[in-house]
């Protein structure tokens, strides 16, 4: 995903039509959009320095453009030094929440 995509999602969802809607309040609804997206984005990546829970599976960055899935690492400080890990996600945390919202 691009910020383009987002920034688009965004002003699709300005767009909406019911008595809430504020026309001069459209950049704030694009801005509030754009910074939920980045931040949930954001939200699930965890520094390198931090060690995973054991017996889930995670997502790391390794170096500036690799992508690789692990289970179990071992001794953490030497495995994430080892493999150039920049960052990690569980896996779980990057799946689509299927809770309806209401």
């Amino acid at each position: 995903m691009k910020i383009e995509d987002i920034e688009n999602a965004a002003l699709d969802c300005a767009l909406f039509e019911d008595y809430y809607y504020n026309p001069d309040l459209q950049p704030a609804y694009i801005d509030g959009f754009t910074r939920g997206a980045n931040w949930r984005i954001d939200s699930v990546w965890h520094e390198a320095s931090e060690e995973p829970e054991r017996n889930r599976i995670y997502l790391a960055q390794l170096g500036n453009s690799t992508l690789d899935t692990f289970y179990y690492s071992g001794n953490w400080e030497r495995f994430s030094r080892g493999v150039n890990m920049q960052r990690w996600a569980y896996v779980e945390d990057l799946l689509p929440n299927k809770k309806e919202v209401v």
